[in-house]
């Protein structure tokens, strides 16, 4: 699945000239005679022939440089790439200061950059400019300066390399010839793969137990017997997207790959849909790349429009749960040459892709970026030696926590891919996620029969008041997943009709060691005496003015009670122990007054709302800690009639 990429040109020679020439630089006769049909030979484009002639010369003058340029461009026009780097060599160490042998310096240099080995690449390269500066040849002319530009750049990389240990994730997963482009939850628990085998890519899954990769399955509501190619699944395990190609009886495509979705639910996925006009094109869409909570996709196409060449693409979900129409990422992300293998860090944040087209150490290289704001994305950064070198690297994968990496360590044979081995390392800290997630985990239950239900779970930024990401639980067995990135302050809301909706607080703004926050919900029906306590509503020390972070619960208490008509409620307010009696429940009444207005201005009738000011009466723990007290100060409403 790995692109190599090769640069193949139609070389046009000057034979009748170089006839004469080299009629000087050899002095067997047999030889040059040799030579000389092998010309006509070429000339009537019978290279098999041209090659065996040459081929004799040579063995007759193993010094016979023009035979060894001769034979190195007929083999690099068949694409002969092995043999020809063989006899272009030859010429260029038979011949190393001579002009006419420049086009074989231009060759060996490209030849000796995809093997990694930068200096002679960049020797060759400068020794090609001393030798040509006509404009007829600007396209070698700006090959070499690409070259030159690489290697200085690959070999002042090197001389500062991570810490790079890749280690397969065993025979167990890596069952198939070839296996690639591994994906995982947010959770690490579960990954996903291409595994091909007979010419066939199909897509499996693999569970994470006690630390080791069990065995992969096929998934096998969406394989067939056509390719399933490149996928990304969402944090919680429940979305997945995958590039399917060709046409098939079941899958209608509109370009060359299409893009389809299913959705899971219970133990099983849903018949693949392809996710329509706006996504794919006649182009070729394909290495789609879903956000933590599986609302912004971002892919590759090379549809018109965009930068140049393969081109990252993203999508949202809107507030009608459609697509939105595309948007190119821009030129501070996408080059004139090619962009792919997309991948969107759990935080939301951090873009991983493969690159041609930035400098690098030859070849695709990773590069990482970070959004500024909505749109704006910073100048890509390449991740360094040697997780990138002079091969592809394409198709990244980053836990949650940063720490570690996975890909599909693959190795070639004469630029043909021989073997692909799923494999992980630790990610060097000095190129990890800007900010790191948590994950938090669990299921949602109804409080009276603790049976599981579909709700919706939303993470809004209090601060900012944006809502970050949106999940639904398992309709079958509650389970949702959801990821919280540090460095922000987080209400959690979790509803579903007929139930009052659950408020948490996860303030991550001095950030901490990622981990996996398990945490059940239960949700209570609709009944008087129920009670909702607030978590996300904030005041000053003291004081019953609101503070702006407020406003996310505030505006959730709205739609609650709009949704909601026919309800009546209590809204008390409760403070911990420090202070008087007497001040501590007019400070709470002040409080669940503020709350009450909040609400009459925004529509909800003051006939449905009544307060309470409790102080320091019903604590929900003892005044022991600072932990412990924060809980006590509370605004919690109450169902008085339903």
């Amino acid at each position: 699945m790995m692109i190599k990429r090769f640069i193949f040109f139609a070389l046009l020679i000057n034979f009748t000239f170089q006839s004469q020439v080299f009629a000087q630089t050899t002095k067997s006769k047999k030889a040059l005679k040799l030579y000389k049909s092998s010309q006509e030979l070429k000339k009537s484009r019978d290279f098999e022939k041209s090659i065996s002639a040459l081929k004799k010369a040579v063995e007759i003058d193993p010094k016979f440089a023009e035979a060894h340029l001769d034979l190195g461009y007929n083999y690099f026009i068949l694409r002969d790439l092995r043999n020809a780097r063989v006899h272009l060599q030859k010429a260029a160490e038979l011949k190393p200061d001579d002009q006419k042998f420049k086009y074989s310096y231009i060759r060996v240099a490209e030849f000796e950059l995809r093997e990694g080995n930068y200096k002679v690449a960049v020797d060759y390269a400068k020794k090609y400019l001393t030798y040509n500066s006509s404009a007829r040849y600007q396209r070698d002319v700006d090959e070499a300066n690409r070259i030159i530009e690489i290697g200085e750049f690959a070999i002042e990389g090197m001389k500062n390399p991570h810490d790079f240990k890749p280690v397969s994730l065993g025979d167990v997963v890596n069952k198939f010839p070839y296996q690639y482009f591994p994906v995982l939850t947010a959770d690490n628990s579960s990954m996903v793969f291409i595994g091909r085998q007979n010419k066939i890519e199909n897509l499996y899954i693999s569970t994470n137990e006690n630390g080791k990769w069990g065995e992969p399955k096929p998934i096998k509501e969406i394989n067939t017997n056509a390719q399933e190619g490149t996928c990304t699944i969402s944090g919680d395990g429940k979305t997945l997207i995958f590039t399917a190609c060709g046409e098939t009886k079941e899958r209608k495509v509109y370009g060359l790959c299409d893009l389809f979705i299913s959705h899971k639910s219970g133990d099983e996925w849903s018949t693949p849909k392809n996710m329509g006009g706006k996504i794919n094109r006649r182009s070729w869409e394909s290495q789609p790349a879903l956000s933590a909570d599986g609302r912004t996709l971002y892919f590759v196409s090379d549809r018109p429009g965009g930068i140049g060449g393969n081109d990252i693409w993203m999508t949202k979900l809107n507030e009608k749960n459609e697509w939105t129409e595309p948007e190119n990422l821009g030129p501070t992300v996408n080059t004139k040459r090619d962009e792919i293998a997309p991948f969107i860090h759990a935080n939301g944040k951090t873009l991983f892709f493969s690159s041609e087209g930035y400098l690098g150490y030859g070849g695709y290289d990773f590069y990482k970026t970070e959004l500024k704001n909505e749109k704006e994305w910073e100048t890509p950064e390449n991740l360094g030696y040697p997780i990138n070198d002079f091969r592809d690297q394409v198709g990244l994968f980053i836990t949650a926590d940063g720490t570690k990496a996975f890909y599909s360590n693959e190795d070639y044979e004469s630029g043909v891919i021989i073997s692909s081995v799923l494999t992980s390392f630790d990610f060097p800290e000095e190129i990890r996620p800007s900010k790191i997630s948590d994950v938090v985990a669990g299921k949602v239950f109804d409080a009276v029969t603790k049976k599981p239900l579909n709700a919706q779970i939303k993470l809004t930024n209090v601060d900012s008041d944006h809502l970050i990401s949106a999940v639904e639980s398992d309709e079958k067995y509650g389970n949702y997943l959801i990821a919280l990135t540090e460095g922000s302050k987080y209400a959690l809301h979790v509803d579903r009709s007929g139930y009052l909706y659950k408020s948490l607080s996860f303030d991550y703004k001095k950030g901490s060691e990622s981990k996996v926050i398990e945490l059940d919900i239960y949700l209570d029906p609709i009944d008087e005496g129920s009670i909702v306590t607030l978590n996300n509503i904030f005041f000053e020390s003291g004081s019953y003015a609101l503070l702006p972070e407020s406003k996310t619960e505030l505006d959730k208490l709205v739609k609650f009670m709009s949704d909601n008509d026919e309800l009546k409620i209590e809204i008390g307010g409760h403070t911990d122990n420090v202070g008087s009696d007497d001040k501590n429940k007019t400070l709470s009444l002040n409080r669940a007054n503020s709350v009450k207005e909040y609400l009459t201005k925004a529509g909800i009738s003051d006939e449905r709302i009544a307060t309470e000011g409790y102080g320091e009466s019903k604590p929900v723990e003892e005044n022991t800690s600072e932990t412990n007290k924060a809980k006590n100060r509370r605004i919690e409403f109450k169902v008085v009639k339903n």
